[in-house]
């Protein structure tokens, strides 16, 4: 800790009393030296010894005259001295006060460097396709154009730290894209998952944040739902998803009213394998192949429990239905597809009711 200045005021008159102090003593002292010398000059006369030969008068004033001369010089030469020592004090301090003056002084808080905190910059993700401008449709989506031999493949309940890249690498291989529905808390969890469906060109669309039965929440807790998921889905890829798919195929009117007032189109299914429940290799490519038709919307799932099967029934239901004539294609291109068509040729008085 440094210590306080004294100020200049008290500096200066402590110097010049101690100058006059010391000059006052020295002053006090050579009188005493030559009241000693003249004491000692008479007493040497008064108790000289009559063996000791007498002192010459004439040299015993010239010793005492270079004496007082001697004391003289030195005390002249001793006051001048410290008034020149005084002088450089008296300078030397005033520059210093006048430094301590302009420059700002250290207070005890800033005496202890604190590190800066630098924000860690969330990197600015740059999409690796151009946003798929989709109509919003105000009614659910069972399936597309019935008119055109093109299919979508859809995958629920990821992603999914152990299938969905055997998934991911199932449809690289064949060059084939789908859309995958999401759950929000595992976006959360594995974004790098969902940044690499995105970055193969595939979709990735809403499937509620916790899979809940949407049917039994209020229309807040609905929303949140959807809202929040995503969110979470902008932040992994960059851009907001524009399909909405609820758990189970679980919907009514505030599901329905919820999901549209987020600007998401509802996507439900109409050929699904089960694959959920485990009914093996063959019954999943069974299944696929016989429900299969123009505009089909198939459901599969990527996350959700052990999905091998599904991954295993992948290479052939694709070579298959690619050998039928069957194009795939995400559910964007699906839903603009609709325009070659009647309007509402996705519309299905049914409801779904498979499990998702």
């Amino acid at each position: 800790m440094e210590r306080a200045p004294t100020s200049n005021r008290a500096e200066r008159i402590l110097i010049c009393y101690t100058h006059a102090k010391i000059k006052r003593n020295f002053e006090l002292y050579c009188i005493f030296r030559v009241r000693t010398d003249f004491r000692k000059e008479a007493g040497t006369c008064n108790m000289a010894a009559p063996h000791f030969p007498a002192p010459v008068p004439g040299q015993r004033h010239t010793g005492l005259g270079k004496q007082r001369t001697m004391i003289v010089i030195i005390l002249s030469a001793t006051i001048a001295m410290l008034g020149s020592i005084t002088l450089t004090t008296d300078a030397s301090w005033h520059n210093a006060s006048s430094h301590r003056t302009t420059s700002t002084p250290v207070s005890r808080s800033t005496s202890v460097a604190t590190p800066a905190h630098t924000p860690t910059l969330k990197p600015t993700l740059t999409p690796t396709q151009a946003p798929v401008h989709t109509p919003q449709l105000g009614y659910p989506l069972f399936y597309g154009n019935s008119h055109l031999p093109e299919i979508a493949l859809t995958f629920d309940d990821g992603p999914n730290p152990y299938y969905t890249s055997q998934v991911l690498a199932v449809l690289q291989h064949y060059k084939v894209k789908a859309t995958f529905f999401d759950v929000g808390y595992l976006v959360a969890d594995y974004p790098n998952i969902v940044r690499q469906e995105y970055n193969q060109g595939n979709v990735v669309g809403n499937h509620s944040w916790s899979h809940p039965e949407l049917t039994l929440l209020s229309a807040s807790a609905i929303r949140s739902q959807i809202a929040s998921t995503s969110t979470a889905i902008q932040t992994a890829i960059g851009v907001k998803p524009t399909l909405f798919r609820p758990p189970y195929g679980s919907m009514n009117h505030t599901v329905l009213a919820e999901a549209y007032s987020l600007g998401v189109t509802t996507v439900l299914w109409d050929a699904s394998a089960g694959d959920w429940s485990l009914p093996g290799v063959s019954v999943i490519v069974y299944r696929i192949l016989h429900y299969v038709h123009n505009g089909a919307i198939i459901l599969l799932h990527d996350g959700g429990g052990n999905r091998a099967q599904t991954v295993a029934a992948l290479p052939t239901l694709i070579s298959t239905l690619e050998n039928q004539g069957f194009s795939f294609v995400t559910i964007p291109q699906l839903i603009d597809d609709l325009a070659t068509s009647s309007p509402h040729s996705g519309v299905s008085k049914h409801r779904a009711t498979t499990r998702i």
